[in-house]
């Protein structure tokens, strides 16, 4: 394994899920500043997830123009301004100015995880891709464990504008090691060669295959279908809890500075479970790992949702609840590098993790309503389960499909018929 590619992948996507855990710990503290709701947060919750959505959207056309290796540079300094953004406008205590910076951010963050994923997968051969794929995505939930760890004595310390300048200082700091030391993708990509691509040929070549309409390709087609309904499903649980717990736990009578540590607790299960799935997917393949821990993170959220006010069990249920949904979001991931041939591998990863993210403003503004309806907040934990347990079939459909990437050699038979259709 090339450490030190997945390393600097691994802390881009780190610092990715400090922000999103960022403007989860800081809400609760914001509202009561601000004098306002924490539903009245919503649309910037909702917006920054609307720019992901544009960044993932849009990966696979910046990895043909830019290649790999400029892209995460470029979205890394992006989301870093985005967070400097937010500092500056959060004394102006405005609602509208706030929502427009996490838009920026958001764009910034989309572009960072499917360009991480697949420039240290790109460096690496086809057998050991899911274990990067595994390492490099389980930033997203190391970086949320630090924010709940560490999210309370930040908001103490240096108050919600101190953290969105730390969040904006260490991406930048990481683009400076990146154009050090961060090597570009392999020749043999094509989506990766960027503008420096041999011929014309190669470069018209290079944009077809990072188009949607390659991820339907014979052979990838209901794959690609199932993938994006499950990643869909997932990520409405994952970023209603992430968005949301903190804020949730107030109402279960933990403080401002006492909630982060539920957000602690999510994220680290996340750990766990990522490498529950790691450990799996070695053994059984990824597909079927991707049946087994959307089970465990549903039976969780229904034990959160009902164990009253016992803290202790509550906090143990939802670190169950992030080691399931977390895992699930995680491995779709993976499971796209698997599953798509290398010059559609960033659009692949992207595309899926837009229709995840689609679900991540479904998902948390769903809930921003639902707490404006004064809903209790074991209620919405206990609805947030019932799309957890629809993905955990829909990954059971995709296990069962022929080409499925960890069955039958989903990778070579995807390949040879992408091949074989570019040549008709």
């Amino acid at each position: 394994m090339r450490f030190g590619v997945v390393g600097l992948a691994f802390l881009a996507v780190l610092l990715d899920g400090f922000d999103s855990a960022s403007l989860s710990f800081v809400l609760p503290s914001l509202a009561e500043q601000w004098d306002v709701a924490s539903a009245d947060f919503t649309p910037a919750v909702v917006l920054t997830n609307i720019g992901v959505v544009l960044g993932y959207l849009a990966s696979g056309r910046l990895a043909v123009r830019l290649g790999l290796r400029r892209m995460l540079i470029a979205g890394t300094v992006l989301f870093a301004a985005g967070s400097m953004a937010t500092a500056l406008v959060l004394p102006m205590q405005s609602l509208t100015a706030l929502s427009t910076v996490r838009l920026i951010t958001g764009i910034g963050l989309g572009v960072v995880l499917p360009g991480s994923v697949s420039l240290a997968a790109a460096h690496h051969p086809d057998e050991q891709r899911q274990s990067v794929s595994v390492t490099v995505t389980l930033g997203l939930a190391v970086g949320g464990t630090v924010g709940g760890v560490f999210g309370g004595s930040l908001l103490a310390s240096v108050g919600a504008t101190g953290v969105f300048w730390i969040g904006g200082a260490l991406p930048l700091l990481l683009a400076v090691l990146m154009v050090r030391w961060l090597p570009a993708a392999p020749a043999p990509v094509a989506a990766d060669r960027g503008p420096a691509a041999p011929g014309a040929d190669d470069a018209t070549a290079a944009s077809r295959e990072a188009r949607v309409g390659a991820l339907f390709a014979p052979g990838l087609r209901a794959a690609t279908v199932l993938l994006w309904v499950f990643a869909f499903l997932v990520f409405i649980a994952s970023y209603t809890l992430q968005s949301w717990v903190p804020t949730l736990l107030t109402g279960y009578g933990f403080s401002t500075s006492q909630a982060p540590i539920g957000l602690a607790f999510l994220s680290f299960g996340g750990v766990v479970g990522g490498i529950v799935l790691l450990l799996l997917a070695a053994r059984r393949g990824i597909a079927f790992a991707l049946m087994v821990m959307p089970v465990v993170g549903a039976v969780s959220m229904v034990a959160a949702a009902t164990v009253g006010t016992d803290r202790a069990a509550l906090l143990l249920a939802l670190a169950g609840s992030g080691a399931g949904v977390t895992a699930s979001q995680i491995g779709q991931l993976t499971l796209a590098v698997a599953m798509y041939p290398p010059a559609t591998r960033t659009a692949g990863v992207g595309w899926a993790a837009a229709l995840g993210r689609v679900g991540s403003i479904v998902g948390p503004a769903t809930a921003g309503v639902l707490l404006a309806l004064s809903l209790p907040g074991d209620d919405i934990v206990l609805l947030t389960a019932i799309p957890v347990v629809v993905a955990a079939v829909s990954a059971a459909v995709l296990w069962r499909l022929p080409h499925a990437a960890d069955r039958t050699g989903g990778v070579e038979d995807a390949e040879r018929t992408h091949r074989e259709v570019a040549a008709r």
